[in-house]
């Protein structure tokens, strides 16, 4: 029997390690069942729960172990004695000496994670970053990472790209992955706008202060940086060295530029940022900012190269909570991917995130998942197997 088929027949659950404190999982799962309508019974001897399971006057058709297993072996035979039929491992919670016990106990041993395994018939869309995370240095969808978004799809779960390039930059992206349904859409410029893939039409446009942008090229232009602007359908480049032309090799529409300012631009400027491979000289750039301009600006970084600039709070998290009013889908149903700064807002309004091997710390530090597979080794892949959406 699969791990979901047991949690859906079985009415009784025992949490060995439940914890009063909201963010630990033993409490989340413990609430997470009450929401199914089980009956849970928490066991913690130090806390105001039961001390043990022999306290408990009901039957357990499930006990729960999410504590260190050098304490969670001790329940082994206790759960054997009173004749429970499933001993439930919670990642972290396992060890050789635990399942070796089990097995001699002829324990029915399931290892899996119980919000994973509910998370995983609730998913309604993902959305994933496209550079560094759904795609690797040619740009192109991997066969494995293909065929795992089109399982995907083919249980009627979105698949959203959520990226900082413009959108008519990624129209080989959806192509491969074949992203005109009626109800497909893209969220590009870091938010900056949202698209209907199948019309091409933006939906939702928030573009920076005209004056703020020609601040921000006028102070680039005394740096050791290219300065890319943005409008919906051209980008325009400033300084543009070798390292920088190589890395859009695959980037159309690139128009090297010396303009002295911005002045005769009319049409909204989206994002504008600043490029150098050196993230602690960008880094140090940012600082130099007033602060009367950065309380204009949402600031992120991406692809160890970009420092970015969106307009205030507008931010790919913004854009996820947008498009889920337009989808009529909870946040709390959506799975976000990505590897970079300018992800981490989205990954912190979903109550389920991932990341691929490569991501930066503060993003591996935050989400719930990282998958030991890098960007360049179908991590997508993993991520959407290991949450069980398909």
């Amino acid at each position: 029997m699969k791990p979901l088929e047991i949690l859906n027949k079985s009415q009784s659950f025992a949490i060995i390690g439940m914890s009063d404190n909201r963010e630990r999982y033993s409490n989340k799962i413990y609430y997470k069942l009450k929401e199914k309508n089980k009956t849970v019974y928490g066991i913690n001897p130090k806390g105001q729960y039961y001390h043990n399971l022999e306290e408990i006057q009901g039957s357990i058709d499930v006990a729960v172990l999410i504590v260190n297993p050098s304490i969670g072996i001790k329940y082994l035979n206790e759960i054997s004695n009173l004749n429970i039929k499933y001993l439930w491992i919670q990642p972290g919670a396992e060890s050789e000496d635990i399942i070796t016990q089990a097995h001699q106990l002829d324990l029915n041993v399931i290892q899996s994670c119980i919000l994973r395994e509910y998370k995983a018939t609730e998913i309604k869309a993902v959305v994933s970053d496209l550079d560094e995370t759904l795609l690797g240095h040619s740009k192109i969808v991997s066969p494995k990472n293909l065929a795992a978004i089109q399982k995907l799809r083919d249980k009627g779960i979105k698949f959203i790209p959520a990226t900082g390039r413009p959108f008519y930059s990624i129209q080989n992206t959806l192509k491969e992955l074949n992203l005109f349904d009626d109800d497909d859409y893209s969220i590009t410029f870091n938010g900056g706008m949202i698209h209907h893939n199948a019309s091409q039409k933006n939906i939702r446009t928030h573009s920076l202060d005209h004056n703020t942008a020609n601040w921000l090229y006028q102070f680039g232009k005394d740096k050791d940086v290219c300065i890319h602007i943005y409008l919906e359908n051209e980008t325009y480049t400033y300084n543009l060295n070798e390292d920088e032309k190589h890395h859009l090799k695959n980037f159309p529409s690139i128009k090297e530029v010396n303009w002295e300012n911005l002045d005769h631009i009319e049409e909204p400027i989206i994002k504008l940022l600043y490029q150098n491979t050196n993230i602690p000289y960008l880094k140090s750039i940012e600082k130099e900012i007033p602060n009367h301009i950065k309380e204009q600006l949402e600031i992120s970084y991406s692809s160890n190269r970009y420092l970015e600039f969106n307009p205030k709070n507008v931010n790919k998290g913004m854009a996820v909570k947008e498009l889920a009013q337009i989808l009529n889908i909870p946040t709390d149903q959506i799975l976000t991917i990505g590897d970079n700064s300018n992800d981490l807002s989205m990954l912190k309004v979903t109550e389920v995130s991932s990341a691929p091997k490569n991501a930066i710390k503060e993003v591996k530090e935050h989400v719930t998942y990282t998958s030991s597979k890098n960007f360049e080794e179908d991590s997508i892949h993993d991520i959407l197997t290991y949450f069980k959406i398909i």
